[in-house]
Protein backbone atom coordinates (compact mmCIF):
# COMPACT_ATOMS: atom_id res chain seq x y z
CA UNK A 1 0.00 0.00 0.00
CA UNK A 2 2.87 2.68 1.05
CA UNK A 3 4.23 1.63 -2.12
CA UNK A 4 1.42 2.29 -4.07
CA UNK A 5 1.07 5.44 -3.02
CA UNK A 6 4.53 6.76 -2.81
CA UNK A 7 4.76 5.73 -6.84
CA UNK A 8 1.51 8.36 -7.62
CA UNK A 9 3.39 10.86 -5.67
CA UNK A 10 6.04 10.54 -8.36
CA UNK A 11 3.92 10.22 -11.62
CA UNK A 12 1.88 13.19 -10.69
CA UNK A 13 3.88 15.68 -8.76
CA UNK A 14 4.88 17.15 -11.95
CA UNK A 15 1.08 17.15 -13.68
CA UNK A 16 -0.32 18.54 -10.14
CA UNK A 17 2.03 21.78 -10.44
CA UNK A 18 0.19 23.38 -13.35
CA UNK A 19 -2.97 21.75 -12.78
CA UNK A 20 -3.50 22.42 -9.12
CA UNK A 21 -5.42 25.93 -9.30
CA UNK A 22 -8.17 23.44 -10.91
CA UNK A 23 -8.43 21.47 -7.33
CA UNK A 24 -11.46 22.19 -5.04
CA UNK A 25 -13.05 25.29 -4.42
CA UNK A 26 -11.92 27.82 -6.96
CA UNK A 27 -12.82 31.48 -8.01
CA UNK A 28 -9.83 34.27 -9.19
CA UNK A 29 -11.36 35.88 -5.43
CA UNK A 30 -12.00 34.68 -2.30
CA UNK A 31 -15.60 34.08 -3.09
CA UNK A 32 -16.58 33.63 1.14
CA UNK A 33 -15.71 36.77 1.61
CA UNK A 34 -18.37 39.40 2.42
CA UNK A 35 -21.92 37.13 2.69
CA UNK A 36 -20.28 34.18 4.79
CA UNK A 37 -19.56 33.58 8.92
CA UNK A 38 -17.45 31.60 10.53
CA UNK A 39 -18.67 33.27 13.59
CA UNK A 40 -22.14 33.06 14.10
CA UNK A 41 -22.01 32.84 17.52
CA UNK A 42 -20.44 36.04 18.16
CA UNK A 43 -22.90 38.32 15.84
CA UNK A 44 -24.94 40.87 16.76
CA UNK A 45 -28.62 40.54 14.89
CA UNK A 46 -31.11 43.67 15.56
CA UNK A 47 -33.80 43.05 17.66
CA UNK A 48 -37.04 41.94 15.47
CA UNK A 49 -39.51 44.46 14.41
CA UNK A 50 -41.99 42.37 12.69
CA UNK A 51 -43.80 38.51 13.13
CA UNK A 52 -44.32 36.58 9.80
CA UNK A 53 -47.30 35.28 9.07
CA UNK A 54 -48.15 31.65 9.55
CA UNK A 55 -49.59 31.36 6.30
CA UNK A 56 -48.58 33.35 3.10
CA UNK A 57 -50.77 32.75 0.76
CA UNK A 58 -50.12 34.99 -1.87
CA UNK A 59 -46.76 37.07 -2.98
CA UNK A 60 -45.34 38.49 -0.06
CA UNK A 61 -41.85 40.85 -0.11
CA UNK A 62 -39.86 40.92 3.28
CA UNK A 63 -37.74 44.13 3.83
CA UNK A 64 -34.56 45.26 4.37
CA UNK A 65 -34.67 47.05 6.56
CA UNK A 66 -36.85 44.75 8.63
CA UNK A 67 -35.91 42.57 11.05
CA UNK A 68 -38.58 39.35 11.02
CA UNK A 69 -39.34 36.87 13.65
CA UNK A 70 -40.52 33.42 12.59
CA UNK A 71 -42.39 31.88 14.96
CA UNK A 72 -43.67 28.32 14.38
CA UNK A 73 -44.58 26.82 11.63
CA UNK A 74 -44.73 29.73 8.64
CA UNK A 75 -46.08 28.11 5.26
CA UNK A 76 -46.25 29.97 1.71
CA UNK A 77 -48.71 28.56 -0.43
CA UNK A 78 -51.39 28.90 -3.14
CA UNK A 79 -48.35 28.87 -5.61
CA UNK A 80 -47.48 32.62 -4.00
CA UNK A 81 -43.85 33.48 -4.31
CA UNK A 82 -41.87 34.86 -1.00
CA UNK A 83 -39.38 37.62 -1.97
CA UNK A 84 -36.49 38.33 0.28
CA UNK A 85 -34.76 41.31 -0.28
CA UNK A 86 -31.01 41.67 0.45
CA UNK A 87 -29.74 42.58 3.80
CA UNK A 88 -33.10 41.13 5.56
CA UNK A 89 -32.54 38.96 8.99
CA UNK A 90 -35.09 36.26 10.06
CA UNK A 91 -34.64 35.15 13.66
CA UNK A 92 -36.57 32.14 14.18
CA UNK A 93 -38.51 31.43 17.62
CA UNK A 94 -36.09 28.92 20.06
CA UNK A 95 -39.75 28.29 22.12
CA UNK A 96 -41.31 26.17 19.51
CA UNK A 97 -40.66 24.37 16.56
CA UNK A 98 -40.08 26.78 13.99
CA UNK A 99 -39.76 26.41 10.13
CA UNK A 100 -39.99 27.96 6.98
CA UNK A 101 -41.89 25.61 4.42
CA UNK A 102 -41.90 26.25 0.43
CA UNK A 103 -44.74 24.61 -0.52
CA UNK A 104 -45.17 22.68 -3.85
CA UNK A 105 -45.71 25.58 -6.42
CA UNK A 106 -45.15 28.04 -4.32
CA UNK A 107 -40.94 29.99 -4.53
CA UNK A 108 -38.87 31.66 -2.49
CA UNK A 109 -36.56 34.53 -4.16
CA UNK A 110 -34.04 35.31 -1.41
CA UNK A 111 -31.35 36.68 -3.52
CA UNK A 112 -29.11 37.91 -1.03
CA UNK A 113 -25.80 40.31 -2.14
CA UNK A 114 -22.17 39.63 -1.33
CA UNK A 115 -21.66 42.49 1.07
CA UNK A 116 -25.61 42.18 2.55
CA UNK A 117 -26.09 38.73 2.83
CA UNK A 118 -29.64 37.48 4.00
CA UNK A 119 -29.49 35.18 7.40
CA UNK A 120 -31.69 32.48 8.87
CA UNK A 121 -30.85 32.49 12.52
CA UNK A 122 -31.62 31.93 15.98
CA UNK A 123 -33.95 34.53 18.25
CA UNK A 124 -30.99 33.93 20.74
CA UNK A 125 -28.63 36.61 21.65
CA UNK A 126 -24.94 36.35 20.82
CA UNK A 127 -23.08 33.47 22.81
CA UNK A 128 -26.57 31.76 24.10
CA UNK A 129 -27.46 30.05 20.36
CA UNK A 130 -26.66 26.84 20.01
CA UNK A 131 -27.44 24.02 17.09
CA UNK A 132 -31.21 23.08 16.67
CA UNK A 133 -32.64 26.11 18.12
CA UNK A 134 -35.16 26.16 15.71
CA UNK A 135 -36.11 23.91 12.65
CA UNK A 136 -34.95 24.94 9.28
CA UNK A 137 -36.53 24.98 5.71
CA UNK A 138 -37.75 23.13 3.47
CA UNK A 139 -38.58 23.34 -0.27
CA UNK A 140 -40.95 21.26 -1.60
CA UNK A 141 -41.02 21.06 -5.58
CA UNK A 142 -42.71 19.52 -8.47
CA UNK A 143 -39.60 17.04 -9.76
CA UNK A 144 -39.50 13.26 -9.56
CA UNK A 145 -38.35 10.84 -6.41
CA UNK A 146 -38.19 7.35 -6.64
CA UNK A 147 -41.18 6.50 -4.45
CA UNK A 148 -44.08 4.67 -5.02
CA UNK A 149 -46.64 7.26 -6.17
CA UNK A 150 -44.06 9.61 -6.51
CA UNK A 151 -45.31 11.78 -3.50
CA UNK A 152 -42.98 12.48 -0.38
CA UNK A 153 -44.68 13.73 2.98
CA UNK A 154 -42.72 15.88 5.53
CA UNK A 155 -44.27 15.32 9.27
CA UNK A 156 -46.54 18.30 10.11
CA UNK A 157 -50.14 18.09 11.43
CA UNK A 158 -51.61 20.54 8.72
CA UNK A 159 -53.50 20.07 5.55
CA UNK A 160 -51.49 17.39 3.81
CA UNK A 161 -51.80 19.18 0.08
CA UNK A 162 -49.80 21.37 1.88
CA UNK A 163 -46.40 19.27 3.78
CA UNK A 164 -46.09 17.26 0.02
CA UNK A 165 -43.25 17.20 -2.47
CA UNK A 166 -42.45 15.09 -5.85
CA UNK A 167 -44.22 15.04 -9.52
CA UNK A 168 -43.32 14.76 -12.94
CA UNK A 169 -40.95 18.04 -13.62
CA UNK A 170 -37.48 17.49 -13.52
CA UNK A 171 -37.04 21.88 -14.34
CA UNK A 172 -39.54 22.59 -12.05
CA UNK A 173 -38.78 25.72 -10.12
CA UNK A 174 -39.08 26.50 -6.84
CA UNK A 175 -37.13 29.89 -6.42
CA UNK A 176 -33.50 31.27 -6.06
CA UNK A 177 -31.06 31.70 -3.04
CA UNK A 178 -28.20 33.78 -3.30
CA UNK A 179 -25.93 34.58 -0.78
CA UNK A 180 -27.78 33.14 2.24
CA UNK A 181 -26.67 31.89 5.80
CA UNK A 182 -28.60 29.55 7.78
CA UNK A 183 -27.53 29.20 11.36
CA UNK A 184 -28.50 27.18 14.05
CA UNK A 185 -31.25 24.96 12.84
CA UNK A 186 -32.05 21.20 12.96
CA UNK A 187 -34.56 21.60 15.79
CA UNK A 188 -37.46 19.02 15.60
CA UNK A 189 -41.24 18.63 16.32
CA UNK A 190 -40.58 16.31 19.11
CA UNK A 191 -38.72 16.81 21.86
CA UNK A 192 -35.99 14.15 20.68
CA UNK A 193 -36.01 14.12 17.10
CA UNK A 194 -33.57 16.15 14.54
CA UNK A 195 -34.30 18.01 11.23
CA UNK A 196 -31.83 19.57 8.85
CA UNK A 197 -31.11 23.26 8.14
CA UNK A 198 -32.07 23.17 4.59
CA UNK A 199 -34.37 20.28 2.80
CA UNK A 200 -34.50 19.90 -1.10
CA UNK A 201 -37.16 17.55 -1.69
CA UNK A 202 -38.22 17.03 -5.27
CA UNK A 203 -36.90 20.59 -6.45
CA UNK A 204 -36.04 20.56 -9.90
CA UNK A 205 -33.04 21.96 -12.20
CA UNK A 206 -35.16 25.52 -12.69
CA UNK A 207 -34.43 26.62 -8.86
CA UNK A 208 -31.69 27.94 -8.37
CA UNK A 209 -28.47 27.35 -5.76
CA UNK A 210 -26.00 29.98 -5.77
CA UNK A 211 -24.63 30.83 -2.68
CA UNK A 212 -25.80 29.47 0.48
CA UNK A 213 -24.42 28.56 4.06
CA UNK A 214 -25.47 26.45 6.38
CA UNK A 215 -23.82 26.53 9.69
CA UNK A 216 -23.75 24.48 13.40
CA UNK A 217 -27.31 22.30 12.14
CA UNK A 218 -28.42 19.68 14.72
CA UNK A 219 -28.97 17.16 11.72
CA UNK A 220 -27.81 17.39 8.22
CA UNK A 221 -26.63 20.72 6.41
CA UNK A 222 -28.49 19.97 2.93
CA UNK A 223 -30.41 17.24 2.79
CA UNK A 224 -31.55 16.09 -1.14
CA UNK A 225 -35.06 13.39 -1.34
CA UNK A 226 -35.62 12.70 -4.87
CA UNK A 227 -35.51 15.91 -7.25
CA UNK A 228 -33.07 17.19 -10.24
CA UNK A 229 -30.95 20.26 -8.77
CA UNK A 230 -28.12 22.05 -9.62
CA UNK A 231 -26.26 23.97 -7.35
CA UNK A 232 -22.80 26.06 -6.61
CA UNK A 233 -21.21 27.82 -4.12
CA UNK A 234 -22.76 25.58 -1.23
CA UNK A 235 -21.41 25.69 2.65
CA UNK A 236 -21.59 23.61 5.52
CA UNK A 237 -19.96 24.66 8.31
CA UNK A 238 -19.53 22.26 11.37
CA UNK A 239 -22.48 20.40 11.00
CA UNK A 240 -23.61 17.70 13.34
CA UNK A 241 -25.04 15.51 11.29
CA UNK A 242 -24.06 14.50 7.84
CA UNK A 243 -23.18 17.83 5.47
CA UNK A 244 -24.62 16.63 2.11
CA UNK A 245 -27.26 13.86 2.67
CA UNK A 246 -28.22 12.66 -0.94
CA UNK A 247 -31.07 10.23 -1.20
CA UNK A 248 -34.32 8.60 -2.88
CA UNK A 249 -33.68 8.95 -6.10
CA UNK A 250 -32.06 12.50 -6.41
CA UNK A 251 -30.15 13.55 -9.82
CA UNK A 252 -27.82 16.38 -8.96
CA UNK A 253 -24.94 18.30 -9.90
CA UNK A 254 -23.14 20.19 -7.47
CA UNK A 255 -19.94 22.19 -7.66
CA UNK A 256 -17.35 24.77 -6.04
CA UNK A 257 -18.93 23.33 -2.49
CA UNK A 258 -16.78 23.82 1.01
CA UNK A 259 -17.12 21.02 3.72
CA UNK A 260 -15.46 21.74 7.15
CA UNK A 261 -16.14 19.27 9.71
CA UNK A 262 -15.31 19.42 13.42
CA UNK A 263 -14.12 16.72 14.89
CA UNK A 264 -15.50 17.59 18.87
CA UNK A 265 -18.74 18.75 17.40
CA UNK A 266 -19.54 16.24 14.69
CA UNK A 267 -21.88 13.02 15.96
CA UNK A 268 -19.29 10.58 15.76
CA UNK A 269 -21.16 7.41 13.86
CA UNK A 270 -22.75 7.32 10.83
CA UNK A 271 -22.97 11.08 9.62
CA UNK A 272 -19.85 12.16 6.93
CA UNK A 273 -19.27 15.23 4.80
CA UNK A 274 -21.22 13.50 1.74
CA UNK A 275 -23.66 10.76 2.28
CA UNK A 276 -25.56 8.96 -0.61
CA UNK A 277 -27.71 6.81 -0.47
CA UNK A 278 -30.36 5.56 -3.19
CA UNK A 279 -33.53 5.51 -0.51
CA UNK A 280 -34.16 6.13 3.15
CA UNK A 281 -37.14 3.53 3.43
CA UNK A 282 -36.81 0.69 1.26
CA UNK A 283 -40.43 -0.68 1.52
CA UNK A 284 -41.41 2.34 -0.27
CA UNK A 285 -39.48 2.76 -2.98
CA UNK A 286 -40.49 2.65 -6.62
CA UNK A 287 -36.73 0.82 -7.86
CA UNK A 288 -38.20 1.52 -11.22
CA UNK A 289 -37.57 4.96 -10.97
CA UNK A 290 -34.04 6.60 -11.61
CA UNK A 291 -31.86 6.13 -9.04
CA UNK A 292 -29.75 8.60 -6.43
CA UNK A 293 -27.22 9.67 -9.38
CA UNK A 294 -24.33 12.00 -7.77
CA UNK A 295 -22.16 14.08 -9.69
CA UNK A 296 -19.75 16.87 -7.27
CA UNK A 297 -17.08 19.14 -8.76
CA UNK A 298 -14.52 21.47 -7.16
CA UNK A 299 -15.32 20.49 -3.52
CA UNK A 300 -12.78 21.10 -0.56
CA UNK A 301 -14.14 18.09 2.34
CA UNK A 302 -12.07 19.49 5.66
CA UNK A 303 -12.00 17.95 8.38
CA UNK A 304 -10.60 21.16 10.93
CA UNK A 305 -8.57 18.54 13.23
CA UNK A 306 -6.64 17.94 10.53
CA UNK A 307 -5.76 14.35 11.32
CA UNK A 308 -4.90 14.98 14.81
CA UNK A 309 -4.25 11.95 17.22
CA UNK A 310 -6.60 13.64 19.99
CA UNK A 311 -9.36 13.47 17.21
CA UNK A 312 -9.11 9.85 16.49
CA UNK A 313 -12.56 8.02 16.84
CA UNK A 314 -14.34 11.46 16.56
CA UNK A 315 -14.01 11.66 12.85
CA UNK A 316 -15.12 9.49 10.49
CA UNK A 317 -15.34 8.92 6.74
CA UNK A 318 -15.41 12.01 4.35
CA UNK A 319 -17.79 10.23 1.63
CA UNK A 320 -20.05 7.09 2.33
CA UNK A 321 -21.60 5.62 -0.96
CA UNK A 322 -23.95 2.69 -0.57
CA UNK A 323 -25.52 0.24 -3.05
CA UNK A 324 -27.74 1.09 -6.37
CA UNK A 325 -25.99 4.52 -6.46
CA UNK A 326 -24.40 6.36 -9.45
CA UNK A 327 -21.37 8.65 -8.18
CA UNK A 328 -18.78 11.03 -9.66
CA UNK A 329 -16.33 13.00 -7.93
CA UNK A 330 -14.22 15.29 -9.62
CA UNK A 331 -11.38 18.17 -8.94
CA UNK A 332 -11.90 17.58 -5.52
CA UNK A 333 -9.51 18.16 -1.98
CA UNK A 334 -10.58 15.85 0.65
CA UNK A 335 -7.85 16.65 3.76
CA UNK A 336 -7.66 15.45 6.99
CA UNK A 337 -10.45 12.81 7.65
CA UNK A 338 -9.89 9.14 8.51
CA UNK A 339 -11.04 7.37 5.67
CA UNK A 340 -11.62 9.38 2.65
CA UNK A 341 -13.76 7.56 0.81
CA UNK A 342 -15.85 4.36 2.30
CA UNK A 343 -18.46 2.00 0.40
CA UNK A 344 -20.68 0.14 2.00
CA UNK A 345 -20.72 -3.74 2.05
CA UNK A 346 -23.96 -3.87 -0.05
CA UNK A 347 -21.44 -3.13 -3.06
CA UNK A 348 -20.06 -6.46 -4.58
CA UNK A 349 -16.91 -5.00 -5.87
CA UNK A 350 -17.79 -6.20 -9.67
CA UNK A 351 -17.33 -4.19 -12.75
CA UNK A 352 -20.89 -3.27 -13.37
CA UNK A 353 -20.90 -2.05 -9.39
CA UNK A 354 -16.77 -0.14 -10.05
CA UNK A 355 -18.26 1.33 -12.92
CA UNK A 356 -21.41 3.81 -11.22
CA UNK A 357 -18.24 5.25 -9.18
CA UNK A 358 -15.84 7.59 -10.83
CA UNK A 359 -13.37 9.75 -9.41
CA UNK A 360 -10.86 11.86 -11.17
CA UNK A 361 -8.64 14.19 -10.19
CA UNK A 362 -9.16 14.02 -6.47
CA UNK A 363 -6.77 15.52 -4.15
CA UNK A 364 -6.76 12.71 -0.92
CA UNK A 365 -4.65 14.73 1.65
CA UNK A 366 -3.64 13.21 4.86
CA UNK A 367 -5.97 10.70 5.41
CA UNK A 368 -5.44 7.68 7.54
CA UNK A 369 -7.14 5.64 4.82
CA UNK A 370 -7.89 6.73 1.51
CA UNK A 371 -10.41 4.26 -0.11
CA UNK A 372 -11.94 1.86 1.87
CA UNK A 373 -14.61 -1.12 1.11
CA UNK A 374 -16.97 -2.35 4.11
CA UNK A 375 -15.97 -6.02 2.58
CA UNK A 376 -12.33 -6.10 4.17
CA UNK A 377 -8.26 -5.18 3.49
CA UNK A 378 -8.06 -7.14 0.09
CA UNK A 379 -11.21 -5.40 -1.32
CA UNK A 380 -9.69 -2.06 -0.19
CA UNK A 381 -6.33 -2.49 -1.34
CA UNK A 382 -7.77 -3.67 -4.67
CA UNK A 383 -9.77 -0.46 -5.34
CA UNK A 384 -6.87 2.18 -3.86
CA UNK A 385 -4.57 -0.12 -6.49
CA UNK A 386 -7.48 0.44 -9.32
CA UNK A 387 -8.17 4.16 -8.34
CA UNK A 388 -4.60 4.93 -8.63
CA UNK A 389 -4.01 3.98 -12.61
CA UNK A 390 -2.73 7.43 -14.57
CA UNK A 391 -6.26 7.59 -16.27
CA UNK A 392 -7.79 8.92 -12.74
CA UNK A 393 -5.20 11.16 -12.17
CA UNK A 394 -5.76 11.20 -8.43
CA UNK A 395 -2.80 11.91 -5.73
CA UNK A 396 -2.56 11.32 -2.50
CA UNK A 397 0.01 13.64 -0.12
CA UNK A 398 0.27 14.19 3.06
CA UNK A 399 0.72 18.29 3.82
CA UNK A 400 -0.95 20.08 6.86
CA UNK A 401 -4.37 22.21 5.97
CA UNK A 402 -1.92 25.71 6.43
CA UNK A 403 0.48 24.45 3.44
CA UNK A 404 -2.09 23.31 1.40
CA UNK A 405 -4.77 26.28 0.92
CA UNK A 406 -4.09 30.03 0.84
CA UNK A 407 -5.52 31.22 4.45
CA UNK A 408 -7.18 28.27 6.12
CA UNK A 409 -6.58 29.87 10.02
CA UNK A 410 -8.43 33.48 8.93
CA UNK A 411 -11.61 33.68 11.59
CA UNK A 412 -12.94 35.92 9.52
CA UNK A 413 -13.04 34.55 6.06
CA UNK A 414 -10.85 31.66 5.87
CA UNK A 415 -9.83 31.24 1.95
CA UNK A 416 -10.08 27.42 1.05
CA UNK A 417 -8.42 28.12 -2.40
CA UNK A 418 -5.53 25.49 -2.60
CA UNK A 419 -2.15 27.52 -2.80
CA UNK A 420 -0.93 27.36 -6.53
CA UNK A 421 2.90 26.71 -4.76
CA UNK A 422 1.38 24.63 -1.96
CA UNK A 423 2.11 21.23 -3.65
CA UNK A 424 5.78 20.24 -4.76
Amino acid sequence: MRNIRFLILVIFSCSLSFAQQDLGIVGQSNWLYGWTSFKPLANDYPQTTKILPNVISSDFKLSGFETYSLVGEVYVTNNATLTIEPGTIIRASTDEYSTLIITKGSKIIADGLPNNPIVFTSSKSAKERKPGDWGGIYILGNAPINIYGGVYKIESAIDPSLTTAGGSNPADNSGSFKNVRVEFAGKGKNRNSIYDAVSFIGVGTGTTIDGIQSSFSNGNSFKFIGGNVKGTKMIAYRSKNSDFELTQGVNCDLSNGLVIRYAYFSASTSFRAVTVKQYENRDITDFTKPQTNVVMTNFSMINESDGEAVTKGLIKEAIYINDGCLFSLNKTIISGFETALFLSSNIALTPENINKIKLKKIFFNNCENNIISELGTTESQDLESMFAASIYGNVYYKASATDIFNDPNNERTPDYRIKISGVK
